[in-house]
Parts: structure tokens; sequence; C-alpha cells
């Protein structure tokens, strides 16, 4: 069984077509419905305008967004008019401050979000907020496709960063729809705690759940040999031709790791392959 139900969240008519080009080639593999938001967001924050002109700021702001989301349609029927897939584009027009609260509600119906790395260079606020509304509103997994990504949906190999962590456990329950379909799956322990109950064989209970669930597992376990966990999770990725990486979303809280930065938050800003999110 496979993910029958992807969604996206569009909001730049000449953005995130990488990102729509994997959920293309997804949906193929997966035999699922791709479904489309193509929004035009208004930013507009009331309290910049000095009284008389907000009424007339508003008014253009949001026929800007209105323009702005049939530009994206527009985009995205030209790119799959001739494609080989269920698919449908909505349109809508957002106020930011319903932003939130509209994807949380929306996508919760959906097996999974295909979105663009949310913590890139420059990175986009619209970006940050879908990707957050799509893990922690809607509660859903969520794939984010770095931007120039060439890899394909996931069938030769999948790393799962493990930790033996609640959020961890989480985006591998997340991934078993698909776990049967790839060749390979490395589960990957990088300096194990001694204080785990599995710390006589890391990654040994989690292995024994995906070989029945019909994966092929091997297990890695390495000592922290780089300062940085997220730089050695990505590095061995690379090298050993992983597809996609699974992990967790914010091991800590996420004030936390939006102070202090953390194994997550480096791979949602330079991840090498796609990633798969979960919480």
């Amino acid at each position: 069984m496979s993910f029958k139900s992807i969604t996206m969240f569009l909001h730049d008519p000449t953005g995130a077509l990488t990102a729509l080009d994997y959920a293309i080639a997804a949906a193929r593999k997966w035999g699922a419905h791709l479904h489309i938001v193509a929004a035009g967001v208004d930013t507009t924050d009331p309290g910049f305008y000095y009284a008389g002109a907000q009424a007339i700021a508003i008014q253009q702001n949001l026929e800007f967004a209105q323009t702005q989301s049939s530009e994206i349609e527009d985009v995205i029927r030209k790119r799959l008019h001739a494609e080989d897939i269920n698919w449908d584009v909505e349109s809508v027009t957002l106020m930011s401050g319903g932003l939130l609260s509209f994807i949380s509600d929306h996508m919760r119906f959906f097996d999974v979000a295909i979105l663009p790395l949310p913590y890139h260079d420059g990175p986009s606020q619209l970006d940050i907020a879908a990707f957050e509304a799509c893990l922690f509103g809607a509660d859903i997994p969520v794939i984010v496709v770095p931007d120039g990504n060439t890899q394909q949906p996931p069938s030769q190999q999948v790393l799962i960063a493990w930790d033996d962590g609640a959020e961890a456990l989480a985006a591998t329950r997340a991934v078993l729809p698909i776990i049967g379909e790839v060749g390979l799956t490395n589960i990957c322990v990088v300096n194990p705690s001694d204080v785990r109950k599995d710390r006589s064989d890391p990654g040994g209970r989690l292995a024994q759940m995906l070989s029945r669930a019909g994966a092929t597992v091997e297990i890695t376990v390495s000592a922290k040999l780089r300062s940085n966990v997220a730089d050695q999770l990505m590095q061995h990725a690379t090298e050993t031709g992983a597809e996609m990486i699974v992990m967790g979303a914010y091991g800590h809280s996420r004030l936390r790791e939006a102070v202090i930065g953390g194994v997550t938050r480096t791979i949602l800003r330079q991840a090498p392959v796609p990633v798969l999110l979960a919480n």
C-alpha cells in the first residue's frame, strides 16, 4: 500500500517547480491523486498604513493576491495537462493571518504533503508557515524537496535517522506505506545513548518492525565524528546513495530548536535529498 492522496501548497508562480516535479513523479509511482492549492496570499499589515489609506491598500493587496492565485493556477495547469496522473487544482486567496488555520484544516484529509525545502537560503516565511502548518496543524507527514533535486521517489534506498525517540518512530510509521517498495532501508544511529532501552542493540527493535512490514533492513551505528550530527547524517546519506532521509521533526521543543538550531533545522536548510518528516 502506498500513499494515495498527495497535497501541495504553492504560493509562488515561479518557485517550487522542483517540488512540483517530484510530486508528479510520486503520484505516478504510487498511483496517487495529486491535489494542489494555488494560493495568493495577502500579507497586508493593517497597522503599517496611516488612517485613510488602509482600506485602499488592503483592496489593492487583495486584488494582487487574487491575480497571483490565478497565475499560479495557470502555471500548474499548463505543467500538468499532459501528465498521466489524477490531479486537481484549487485556487484560493488568503489573508496571511488566516494561513495557518486554512492549511491546518484543509490538508488534514490527505496522506502526505510535498513542499519545497522551508529553511533554504533567503527562506520565505510562507514556505515555513506552510511546512509547520502541515506538520503540526494538519498532523500529516511532509516530504520536503530541495531546490534542484534530481532524486526520484525512493526505490533503491532510504535512510532513517534513528534516535529511539517518539518523533523518529512517528516518521518511521509515516513511511511504512512505501517502505516495501524500497530495495534497502538503512537505520542510521549516530552516537547511541547508553540510557536508551535498546542500548545493547541500537535500532534492533525498529529493524524487526520494518522487516515485518516487508522492508529489507540494515543498521549503521557510528560514533559522533563531526561537530554537527546533521552534517554526519547528510554525509552518510550522500555516501550511501540514499534517495530519501526519514526523520522525526524537532526532537527538542520547537522554541529551543528556533534558538539553537538543531539537527532538524540544519537538515531542513541543507538537505541533499528529499526528507520525510513527521511529528
